[in-house]
């Protein structure tokens, strides 16, 4: 599994300040001289839900890897709701892409959705029945909790898509960045995942998608970010 977990060191979120704030950063694979992001600044208030828009190749996972910590930073800074990525806390969560992640691992839908909690235990506890309890209310919200027994290795694109979504709210975080979570889904599943995003913009978090699609999506968004050869664009 490719997801990341904070150490420990949780700060409260300063909800006065914005969501995220970029200033000048550059980011570059190790081993690696080519920047893959260049002078990239961003400004997002907290309770907003912003579309990050672009091609293949673009940016867009590098820049959710750099915000969640999993790439190191050349220069420039990143703040999230008003501390340093060094502050790492609970309240950002990253949904990667599905390719990312190893299906044929073994475990059962609830297990992978309960792992959303682990950002609040230690190393060696086990989740408590809340915790499992949030873990079933969350595949209830992407209704896919018929599956929580099933091993993830059965299930369909679409149904992957929704318990990924699941192990994202489990977390409960005030900042979500979803790379490209309506990609190659039915139609079904693009509604559902629509509709629990817009509830996640009603409860007050900020939301960034990665998408291709924001030509039919303008209106669920309040603002874009446009990425192009790791530049943005105006």
């Amino acid at each position: 599994m490719t997801f990341s977990y904070c150490q420990h060191r949780h700060s409260k979120p300063d909800l006065r300040s914005p969501a995220l704030e970029i200033k000048g950063l550059d980011v570059a694979y190790a081993n690696d001289e080519k920047i893959a992001l260049a002078a990239i600044n961003l400004n997002i208030p907290a309770g907003t839900s912003i579309a990050l828009v672009g091609p293949n190749g673009a940016g867009k996972s590098t820049l959710f890897k750099a915000i969640s910590g999993l790439l190191p930073i050349r220069s420039g800074s990143i703040k999230v709701f008003g501390h340093s990525l060094g502050a790492c806390h609970q309240r950002v969560v990253y949904l990667p892409q599905r390719s990312e992640i190893d299906w044929q691992f073994p475990m059962s839908v609830l297990e992978l959705v309960t792992t959303g909690r682990y950002v609040y235990l230690g190393w060696f506890a086990r989740p408590s029945q809340k915790d499992i309890q949030t873990a079933r209310h969350s595949l209830n919200e992407m209704g896919v909790l018929d599956l929580a027994n099933r091993q993830i290795s059965k299930l369909s694109g679409g149904q992957q898509q929704r318990v990924l979504i699941a192990r994202a709210l489990t977390q409960n975080a005030d900042l979500l960045l979803l790379d490209e979570p309506l990609n190659a889904v039915d139609a079904a599943t693009r509604q559902t995942v629509a509709d629990v995003l817009g509830k996640i913009k009603a409860q007050g978090k900020t939301v960034i998608v990665a998408t291709h699609y924001y030509d039919q999506e303008e209106g669920r968004y309040d603002g874009a970010i446009f990425l192009k050869d790791g530049h943005q664009v105006k």
